[in-house]
């Protein structure tokens, strides 16, 4: 039996998507509400094809009802898996479906009950929570509650009835033709939905900040492509593997895989370097990567530029720093984890499992050539004497001719 098929005669069985953040969108809800449903389903599709050539041709049927998306398909680990990696959802829920009808929905509870019973053991305490998305029996959700709850409580009078914190929870969502029953609620990621904000170019290193800030901006709708400055020929290529894993692992939480773009970067920052004090090159340098990133993003129809600093964490990231970096952009740049720190960025990371393969050896391009003790407060004036002594327009045009992008 495939993954896809139901044995003859068993519960009909789906999963049901909520979200809150999109419930306020007023009149483009539908657009968001499509835009997420779209995900979801790409997202399990690729999870469950994953070494299942015979899945090539997979389609998941999805629809919109009733502030909810439904997702046809039986629940497994991967499709969970799937789901807890698309932004936009609040939590998840597998679900049975049962005809709208008295009695129907009494023997439907009491078999999802027992299968909870199963699965997690007796629990002390339940309540039922019953949804009138639809006005399809004459009795309101509370006392659908009770009628379904009190069968319950007969069947196990030892059972406390709890409607503040019980240990599980029956939710009943009343539909005209079929209502559904859940026993699991599980957390989603929250946000809104890839898509639904425009795309954008993250600068990715091989350190546990710029994967977390990709991520965190696609939580906020935007997918998300890949930009690498690599040191070669005064870094090897083990440290491109590693942004390459990095970036296979963000990549996860977006629909469609976005490329990563690499710019050939030492001999660059070796020319900076022979011109300038050795104090300033860590800024020189970044506001060479903000020069290339804003032009790469632009010819490759992004509109914003994605770094992982944050404030006053290292010497580059002063503000005054900061706003001599930003003074060469030409297209917004975005800090998601400017007021982060770095615990919090840990904790981030080893939930989105980029932590591992984050602090796997690896030297970054920003400390070729740099000062032990570089400028804390550069100014734009100081900057722009030392860029003078170097060819900046040749330097990008340069960098940009030499871009390789990678699918990974």
């Amino acid at each position: 039996m495939s993954d896809q098929t139901l044995p003859e005669n068993s519960p009909e069985r789906a999963i049901v998507l909520r979200y809150h953040e999109i419930a306020l969108k007023g009149d483009n809800r539908g657009w968001f509400e499509e835009c997420l449903a779209t995900n979801a389903r790409k997202m399990i599709e690729r999870q469950l094809r994953l070494g299942r050539p015979d899945l090539e041709k997979l389609r998941v049927p999805t629809q919109r009802q009733h502030g909810r998306i439904l997702i046809d398909t039986p629940w497994n680990e991967r499709v969970r898996d799937a789901l807890e990696r698309v932004f936009g959802i609040s939590s998840i829920s597998p679900i049975r479906k049962v005809a709208t009808e008295r009695n129907a929905l009494i023997k439907a509870a009491l078999e999802e009950f027992q299968s909870y019973v199963s699965a997690h053991g007796f629990p002390r305490s339940f309540r039922v929570l019953t949804r009138r998305s639809d006005k399809a029996l004459p009795e309101k959700s509370g006392e659908i509650d009770y009628f379904i709850g009190g069968e319950i409580k007969e069947r196990y009078p030892d059972l406390l009835v709890d409607l503040e914190d019980p240990e599980m929870t029956v939710g009943v969502e009343i539909r005209f033709e079929k209502s559904f029953l859940w026993t699991e609620k599980y957390q989603g990621p929250g946000g809104l939905p890839v898509g639904s904000n425009a795309p954008v170019l993250a600068l990715i290193s091989g350190g546990l900040d710029s994967p977390v800030a990709a991520i965190q901006t696609m939580r906020r709708g935007s997918a998300v492509s890949f930009l690498h400055f690599h040191g070669a020929p005064f870094i090897g290529d083990d440290v491109l593997e590693k942004v390459k894993d990095l970036v296979r692992i963000t990549n996860r939480f977006q629909p469609e895989p976005q490329p990563l773009h690499v710019v050939p970067f030492g001999k660059i920052q070796e020319r900076i370097a022979l011109a300038s004090s050795a104090r300033m090159r860590t800024v020189l340098y970044r506001r060479m990567m903000i020069r290339i990133g804003c032009e790469l993003a632009k010819t490759s129809g992004l509109h914003a530029v994605i770094t992982g600093e944050s404030l006053g964490q290292v010497a580059s990231q002063t503000v005054e720093n900061l706003s001599t970096i930003n003074s060469v952009a030409t297209i917004p740049i975005l800090r998601p984890l400017i007021t982060y720190d770095k615990d919090e960025i840990i904790a981030a990371a080893r939930r989105f499992g980029s932590f591992e393969t984050s602090i796997r050896k690896g030297i970054d391009c920003c400390t070729l050539f740099a000062d032990r003790h570089p400028a804390l407060r550069t100014t734009i004036p100081i900057v722009e004497e030392h860029e003078r002594k170097f060819n900046v327009a040749e330097m990008v045009s340069e960098a940009l001719s030499n871009v390789q992008v990678h699918r990974t």
